[in-house]
């Protein structure tokens, strides 16, 4: 039987199923700490739009980013509303001047988080104790 020229080559490539993981195995993305490194994150922007204040966000958390990017170069700057506000506070990342719409990350909470996302190391929780 002939085969149409079009399904010849078809027929005679090899394909290769991709294989999933185990299942219960744990899928793992990189953390924060190392994307931000990759991504050379030059300027992070804090909403503050009302929704993110009432829920962490605001001046309260733009100080929080700057004490830890304090020396690192990242600038931290304010932007009224990125329009995911359910999600808040959210933050928005930005990686060099040309960078327009950048990453925006959302429940921004917590130094640990913050830290992730600068790239720095969090900061010693007992040295407030």
């Amino acid at each position: 039987m002939a085969v149409p020229g079009c399904l010849a080559g078809f027929l005679g490539t090899a394909f290769v199923i991709p294989q999933r993981p185990a299942k219960g195995a744990a899928r793992r993305m990189p953390p924060l700490v190392a994307r931000a490194a990759e991504q050379e994150i030059t300027k992070v922007e804090i909403c503050i739009h009302r929704d993110c204040k009432r829920r962490g966000g605001g001046e309260k958390l733009k100080k929080q980013f700057e004490a830890l990017a304090e020396g690192t170069g990242i600038e931290v700057a304010e932007y009224d509303c990125f329009d995911e506000c359910p999600f808040g506070p959210n933050v928005r990342t930005l990686r060099g001047e040309e960078d327009q719409f950048g990453r925006v990350v959302n429940k921004v909470k917590g130094p640990k988080m913050i830290a992730d996302i600068l790239g720095v190391e969090p900061p010693d929780e007992t040295a407030g104790a």
